[in-house]
């Protein structure tokens, strides 16, 4: 096959000033905006980037601003929107193991699991400003069998058509996730791009721990996709298709 359809499934949203996203730009508004996770298939493999949040009563005590409906639950979401189960999902993809992107991976116990062996690494030694968004209870031996995890060193191609990309800056291990689609390129970018202006206008995304490589990141982003589905974007559509264009 090796095209594949890309969908956005809502799984939460916060309450936030855009600043906080876009490098001071635009303080003072308020904004809510999505949790995006990203479910692919290619006709063949079920494959899901980043899996949400765990418990929203716990993060509440963390973030006041976040909030998700019943049925933006994981695994409510994904039937909803694609009719799947986590049961027959073959491959996730953390983008980054952030509490708000690996919340839900203990529901995957058929999925074989992608991620940076950079980021593995940094989630169980956090430095000072990011220490506060991991939580071990989502990645530990508790939540995912360890023989699931398959640990990069680098871009990779794991499915014909589907590509894993390291961007660094947000996290020391972030990666994104390259879909070929019939439209073009589509990129799951994670926190990389809170937002679309991030990569667009050469913005810092929320929660920066690598200056320098966040810039190259983001030029990278430029230089190899079409469209991009950001982190937290909320021009995009619960369950849609199309996303923004990288300029």
């Amino acid at each position: 096959m090796g095209k594949w359809k890309v969908t956005a499934i809502q799984v939460g949203s916060y309450e936030l000033d855009r600043s906080a996203m876009t490098h001071y730009k635009g303080k003072g508004q308020r904004m809510k905006v999505p949790i995006w996770c990203a479910a692919a298939t290619d006709g063949i493999h079920k494959v899901l980037v980043d899996t949400g949040i765990r418990d929203i009563a716990e993060y509440k005590k963390i973030v006041p601003g976040v909030s998700q409906s019943p049925d933006q639950s994981l695994d409510a979401a994904l039937n909803r929107i694609m009719g799947w189960s986590p049961v027959g999902v073959d491959v996730v993809i953390n983008t980054h193991l952030h509490r708000d992107h690996c919340g839900s991976n203990y529901l995957f116990d058929n999925a074989r699991f992608y991620l940076q062996k950079t980021e593995w690494e940094a989630a169980f030694s956090p430095l000072v400003p990011e220490k506060m968004q991991y939580d071990e209870t989502c990645y530990n031996k508790d939540a995912i069998n360890y023989f699931q995890w398959s640990f990069l060193d680098g871009d990779a191609e794991i499915l014909t058509g589907l590509r894993i990309i390291t961007t660094p800056g947000h996290t020391r291990g972030h990666q994104s996730v390259l879909f070929d689609t019939f439209e073009g390129v589509v990129c799951v970018s994670g926190d990389i791009c809170n937002l679309a202006e991030n990569v667009n206008e050469n913005l810092e995304p929320n929660i920066v721990v690598l200056v320098e490589e966040t810039y190259k990141s983001l030029a990278k982003i430029r230089r190899l996709a079409h469209f991009i589905l950001p982190g937290h974007e909320p021009a995009i559509e619960d369950g849609s298709n199309r996303f923004i264009k990288v300029l």
